[in-house]
């Protein structure tokens, strides 16, 4: 029996679902909301998160994935088969009862858990998770105070999370500083189907054994090996390499150690970024000549180095990585482990 995970902090977490064995790792279920109503997921646009757009509606799911013998872990959330990282720091705040906004590279999400009997007791749940996991604030009992009046008076919960997180990066300093998310909402939705497959790739890469811990990532464990740094935790800069390497077609320069510079962290080096962005062209090529050898046209914006959504690898959600050509990156034919499959393509 797999022992317990545990957070940041070498505290140990309460397991709610079943846990899945892989070939370099397991991922354990920490907490679901999928009873009742769907959890709603938002892509918080405009200059004042004026512009909510409704993503993704569906049961919500928080899963942590932990490589074996090593001291790397990382924690998701995801609403229907959208999946993103929770990295250590990076903004997640409670803004109200039951919602949530949460700092991604070029935009932010939101969650709103619709009311159910048990709706309080899941919400204070996720916020410790959160917690242990990113750069958590409370601030679903700020008041409005002098600084954003207007912003506080405003009737969309969102404005009014917006105005009390720029309260809070000027105040308390806050490690969501400088996210300038860009203003067209058609590259923030883009963008944000791009993290979900990265994430997804990223942690099944890791838990297939591609990606090595001692050869493609940066870790600085802390120095009791027998509790924080079996749980060391990912920088925000996993995702915004590997979206920046995709989006440039090449890995910048690594700058410096992972996180802050503090312990327990991890992130990718350079060769771990070229080898997943190897991984993408390798899904895309495939993808490119099936669709020539069906004789399908290639749309314009799926050329050489381009990211489009139709037949683009980062465009394609839960679907893209399950080909054979993932599969073979990923650890080759899926290998059974009890009653699960430890395979990058599965999920």
């Amino acid at each position: 029996m797999a022992a317990a995970p545990l957070d940041g902090r070498g505290a140990a977490l309460r397991v709610v679902g079943r846990t899945r064995e892989y070939r370099a790792g397991v991922e354990t279920e920490l907490l679901s909301v999928d009873g009742g109503a769907a959890v709603s997921l938002f892509v918080l646009c405009g200059d004042r998160f004026d512009d909510a757009q409704l993503f993704r509606s569906g049961p919500l799911a928080l899963r942590m994935a932990r490589v074996d013998g090593h001291p790397v872990s990382v924690a998701s959330c995801a609403v229907g088969d959208h999946q993103w990282m929770l990295a250590r720091d990076a903004l997640a705040a409670r803004v109200g009862a039951r919602s949530f906004v949460f700092e991604l590279p070029g935009f932010f999400y939101a969650v709103l858990v619709p009311p159910a009997p048990d709706a309080d007791s899941k919400c204070a749940t996720m916020a410790d998770i959160f917690s242990r996991f990113c750069a958590y604030h409370d601030l679903s009992a700020a008041d409005g105070g002098d600084d954003e009046p207007a912003g506080e008076l405003n009737p969309s919960p969102w404005v009014r999370a917006h105005a009390r997180i720029q309260r809070l990066e000027r105040h308390a300093a806050s490690p969501a500083g400088g996210h300038a998310a860009p203003s067209d909402r058609a590259k923030q939705m883009e963008r944000a189907v791009r993290t979900s497959a990265v994430v997804k790739l990223l942690t099944r890469s890791l838990l297939a054994g591609v990606l090595q811990p001692a050869r493609h990532l940066v870790v600085t464990a802390c120095g009791d090996t027998s509790r924080a740094s079996a749980a060391a935790l990912p920088s925000k800069s996993v995702v915004s390499d590997l979206l920046d390497a995709i989006e440039t077609n090449r890995a910048s320069p690594r700058r410096g150690s992972a996180g802050s510079g503090g312990l327990g962290w991890w992130s990718l080096n350079v060769e771990g970024v070229m080898l997943l962005l190897r991984v993408v062209q390798a899904v895309r090529g495939r993808k490119h000549l099936a669709a020539a050898a069906a004789g399908e046209k290639r749309p314009r914006d799926e050329g050489p180095g381009r990211d489009g959504k139709r037949g683009g690898v980062m465009g394609g959600g839960a679907a893209t990585f399950g080909g054979s050509a993932a599969r073979r990156w990923c650890g080759g034919r899926p290998r059974k482990l009890g009653n699960t499959v430890g395979a990058c393509g599965s999920s």
